[in-house]
């Protein structure tokens, strides 16, 4: 009678000490609901901003990015090149005097003559920045020259008069006067960017991750997209005055005469779109 005893208080406590885990299906659930969740939230505040933002900038700094690194890429630059770059001194540069002195310390490294990969990189750095100010000359120029096709549109009665017209032609002319502003304080800045320790700064950015929202990327990008907007908003400036204005008051012609010239003008605008998006998908393709 005595043994049954133990054998039921044995089987009684350890059926108290038995946890049952919980089930799989609200487990799965749980974290299926989680992880979906954390997905929605990062894409509409994290991956949708950003693509909204590069889309805004047009893309443009993308197309500096592949510039620059293609340089690095071709010059084959690894890390503690970069570093003995941003130390080198002027005449180490120099391919007809290398750097190496008479000197007691022949083995320190700072007498040691620069490779001839870092001399070719130096030659394709001076030349890209050397495209680069004649780029924002270019845009200089074409900025100046819309600003006053946009002041001559302000001065039309009747694209004055509607405000799709004016305000996109005042749009057009703020971005294209901060284009104008970015150029010309790039072109008298980056004068001193031909140095080395500057161009060792670009590969050190062109090498580690950087934040999406502002770095030289974008940066460089700046005259490129803000004349691109003012090019865009001058072109519906003028598609505005197409079809909104500039034929109310005219009496010389009728109503069907002014649709066939509207569809007209259409036509060729949409026809130079088309080629323009050629162009690019072919600059592209060839990079």
């Amino acid at each position: 009678m005595y043994r049954p005893q133990v054998q039921e208080k044995n089987y009684a406590e350890t059926l108290s000490q038995v946890t049952l885990p919980l089930p799989v299906t609200s487990k799965s659930s749980v974290s299926f609901f989680h992880v979906a969740s954390l997905f929605v939230f990062f894409f509409l505040f994290d991956s949708v901003p950003r693509l909204v933002y590069l889309h805004l900038l047009l893309r443009i700094p993308s197309l500096y990015f592949s510039r620059v690194t293609r340089i690095f890429e071709d010059a084959r630059l690894s890390l503690p090149d970069i570093k003995r770059m941003a130390r080198a001194r002027a005449d180490q540069w120099n391919p007809e005097h290398p750097g190496v002195q008479p000197s007691v310390f022949l083995n320190y490294p700072g007498n040691t003559a620069l490779p001839r990969s870092l001399l070719q990189f130096r030659a394709s750095w001076e030349s890209f920045i050397d495209a680069l100010m004649s780029e924002w000359q270019t845009l200089n120029v074409v900025a100046v020259l819309l600003m006053s096709a946009i002041l001559t549109m302000l001065q039309i009665d009747d694209a004055a008069a509607h405000p799709i017209t004016r305000a996109s032609a005042l749009f057009s002319l703020i971005c294209a006067l901060m284009s104008l502003l970015y150029g010309c304080l790039y072109i008298v800045r980056f004068g001193t960017m031909r140095k080395m320790h500057k161009a060792s700064s670009f590969a050190q950015e062109a090498q580690k991750g950087t934040n999406i929202w502002w770095n030289v990327w974008v940066l460089l990008a700046m005259p490129a997209v803000w004349l691109s907007w003012s090019i865009i908003m001058f072109l519906t400036c003028i598609m505005s005055f197409i079809w909104l204005g500039g034929s109310s008051k005219d009496t010389t012609t009728s109503p069907g005469a002014d649709l066939g010239i509207q569809i007209g003008l259409t036509v060729i605008f949409s026809l130079g779109l088309f080629y323009f998006a050629l162009i690019v998908r072919t600059f592209h393709r060839y990079g």
